[in-house]
């Protein structure tokens, strides 16, 4: 508390700022109205899939409690979590869904419903971008590009745009899906349009207020943000290469990534001037030093493969579960800089998903299994296991407020309580 403080001299003023700096710093990372343990968007509040906190880890002895589970139709979007109620998209009889619950029953509290063919190309189909919480708003994207900006309160359209007819941009094979972001007060997505791969929108609005100008094709990953030589920038992982743009649209550096069918979908990881990138179908993951003038493969190995599994960066390393269509899953810890494999331990399936609370991993595997345990450098202890959905999973888990939210590629969709 700093009562009294700003009534000294300036020196006990500056200290008390530089005291409380660093939590407004973070705090600004956040998008508005969203509290330390929110999920509001695609891999958690600021896109890194890891969020504070403590989770039970007790399962052997007494397995998570089941809070609720219901059907949403086919896709692979993950749930968006703010406060008591979690937003998640499915397709039924050729209509998208945009659902919201409440988060600790399930109970609806809206719908918004628009035509969209479910398009089940070898694969259930259905919408597979996460919606975007931002306060008094929810954003929503369908796979042919349908972007809406819906009020959080009752599910009405405040604004809609398409990102093939307003942008000029063309759908990948398998449809639009890297989720839309908020950044302030702008919405960032990428419908590789016209006039560029990467669009800012005024969130309130939709209007654009600048688009990146270069010419690609569009990947399925999501916009991530960080920091680079002292300023924020964005990359995009698109369909042939990754670009990293400045927030105000300028590209700051590209390396090219063609892999079969365009399909660039788990999320890049900058730290301390390299970057992480991985896919499947034979291509494997690089490492780029991006600290000179141009990158530079550090290490790379073609073997192991995210084909759109998500990462984890702790502590200078890459956890995530690799694999692919034909290669088994194994959770690997992997030290980013030099690429040495610190551990690997066999997953259930060929992919899957993780996040991670505190020093805790949550995993759900494609078969519907979650896992708890702690990944530490010097391995792999698992906490327990439940069997928890039928059929395929690819949408990432999420977790917000000692809850753990998951769903199949079918629909079903089922919340864990683990305070």
């Amino acid at each position: 508390m700093v009562t009294g403080n700003l009534l000294r001299p300036e020196v006990d003023l500056a200290s008390a700022i530089m005291k409380f700096l660093p939590t407004l710093l973070a705090a600004s990372l956040l998008p508005a109205f969203v509290s330390a343990q929110d999920w509001p968007r695609y891999l958690g509040p600021d896109g890194t899939g890891k969020v504070e906190g403590k989770i039970r880890t007790d399962w052997n002895a007494e397995k998570p409690k089941e809070l609720w589970r219901k059907q949403l139709g086919q896709g692979c979007g993950s749930f968006a979590i703010a406060g008591d109620k979690v937003v998640v998209m499915g397709n039924q009889n050729n209509t998208d869904v945009v659902w919201c619950f409440d988060a600790a029953t399930g109970n609806e509290i809206w719908t918004h419903k628009y035509e969209e063919k479910l398009d089940p190309k070898l694969y259930d189909g259905g919408p597979n971008a996460t919606p975007t919480i931002d306060g008094d708003s929810v954003y929503a994207l369908s796979k042919t590009g349908n972007l809406f900006c819906l009020s959080m309160a009752d599910g009405k359209p405040k604004w809609h745009k398409h990102y093939q007819s307003d942008f000029g941009g063309k759908a990948p094979s398998w449809g639009y899906s890297a989720s839309p972001v908020v950044k302030g007060d702008l919405l960032y997505c990428l419908p590789c349009g016209k006039d560029g791969g990467l669009y800012a929108l005024d969130k309130a609005t939709g209007a654009t207020k600048w688009s990146s100008g270069d010419s690609t094709k569009p990947g399925y990953a999501a916009p991530v943000f960080f920091n680079y030589k002292g300023r924020g920038v964005v990359a995009g992982f698109h369909g042939r290469e990754l670009v990293t743009y400045s927030l105000d649209g300028k590209p700051v550096f590209d390396f090219p990534w063609r892999t079969s069918y365009d399909v660039n979908a788990s999320n890049p990881q900058y730290h301390d001037g390299a970057m992480f990138l991985a896919s499947g179908y034979g291509m494997g993951y690089v490492v780029i030093d991006v600290s000179g003038a141009e990158p530079k493969i550090l290490h790379k190995n073609e073997d192991i493969r995210m084909i759109f599994q998500n990462s984890i960066l702790v502590d200078g390393d890459i956890l995530g579960v690799f694999g692919d269509k034909n290669i088994d899953a194994e959770l690997i810890r992997m030290e980013m800089k030099s690429g040495k494999i610190l551990w690997r331990e066999k997953m259930p399936g060929t992919r899957g998903s993780s996040l991670m609370v505190g020093d805790e991993m949550v995993i759900l595997s494609e078969t519907g299994d979650i896992l708890c345990g702690k990944p530490a450098k010097t391995g792999w202890t698992e906490h327990g296991r439940i069997k928890a959905l039928s059929g395929t999973c690819w949408a990432p888990v999420a977790f917000a407020n000692g809850r753990i939210f998951a769903r199949s590629n079918k629909g079903e969709a089922v919340c864990f309580e683990v305070k």
